[in-house]
């Protein structure tokens, strides 16, 4: 299990939604150990001792109690029978603790901070416009309280996203950039084609026109026959990306990795690009002069 001791506005400072249940709130502290004999007990159980709820994540209640409201449900922290028992008193959304890319695949839970102190700890503000203008007033605040108290690793929530996701913004900023060149080779290469197929075929194209074929039927003849070609390209492309997306999963968020709507989109972008790089030849095609073509043989 994934687990944290916090504050009670830890959840509404970092926008973590309540699902079910409650927040932790002042009355979650270690007051219900009064008059308890813990003599017997050392440091780790005494610490232990002093922890009667917890807040689970979405994940955690499904697991545990599928079909089921986990809030006021007890768990017993360890195997042993001595071991403190806790009432779940909220519900709320998981979280991605690692990275954006990472996901544990565990469990999450929340004990109150009041009842479970941790050596350490990290103070987060959530703050309305600007954050680093509220540093001098947090480290002053801090001084107040404790003037040999250190602070170090000050960083914004957009500075830990940013680095939490710069491995797989490079790549995709470089494969952005490859798949740009290669749309732009893509339609210097099907317009190459095209204008080639074109000129190769100027003696055919002027016997057409010859003995009556009109330019629309020119242009419409030109422009079939690439977007046959283009359209079987696409066709291909979309069966190898639908193969090799997988090996790009870990660079997304909230998308899978055959999103329909992207493969749509990108299906209907190259065939507009190939109808385009068909055009200027097609157009050429039907301003062929007969006479000029039959002597050219």
């Amino acid at each position: 299990m994934e687990a944290c001791a916090v504050t009670p506005d830890y959840f509404r400072a970092m926008n973590i939604p309540l699902l079910r249940g409650r927040y932790f709130d002042d009355r979650d502290n270690r007051s219900f150990l009064a008059g308890r004999d813990l003599s017997k007990l050392n440091e780790g159980e005494k610490t232990l001792a002093g922890i009667n709820v917890i807040i689970v994540d979405e994940e955690f209640a499904r697991h545990y109690w599928p079909n089921e409201d986990a809030v006021g449900k007890r768990i017993r922290l360890g195997s042993d029978n001595s071991a403190p028992q806790l009432t779940v008193v909220g519900v709320v959304g998981r979280v991605k603790m690692e990275g954006l890319s990472q996901d544990s695949h565990r469990v999450q839970g929340y004990f109150a901070y009041a009842q479970l102190p941790p050596s350490g700890m990290t103070v987060i503000i959530k703050a309305v416009g600007d954050p680093n203008v509220l540093l001098a007033s947090a480290r002053e605040q801090v001084k107040a309280v404790d003037t040999d108290q250190p602070i170090y690793n000050i960083r914004s929530m957009n500075e830990i996203r940013a680095e939490s996701v710069a491995p797989e913004r490079l790549n995709l900023t470089l494969l952005s950039i490859f798949a740009g060149i290669a749309l732009v080779l893509a339609i210097v290469g099907i317009y190459g084609v095209m204008s080639y197929s074109v000129t190769q075929r100027t003696h055919e194209i002027g016997i057409r026109m010859a003995i009556g074929a009109q330019p629309r039927d020119v242009f419409s003849m030109v422009m079939r026959q690439g977007m046959i070609l283009a359209l079987i390209s696409v066709a291909f492309g979309l069966v190898g990306a639908f193969g090799l997306t997988r090996l790009m999963a870990t660079m997304l968020f909230d998308i899978k990795p055959t999103d329909p709507a992207t493969f749509a989109f990108i299906a209907i972008l190259l065939t507009g690009v190939a109808l385009l790089a068909c055009y200027i030849p097609g157009r050429r095609a039907t301003k062929v002069d007969p006479v000029v073509s039959l002597r050219y043989e």
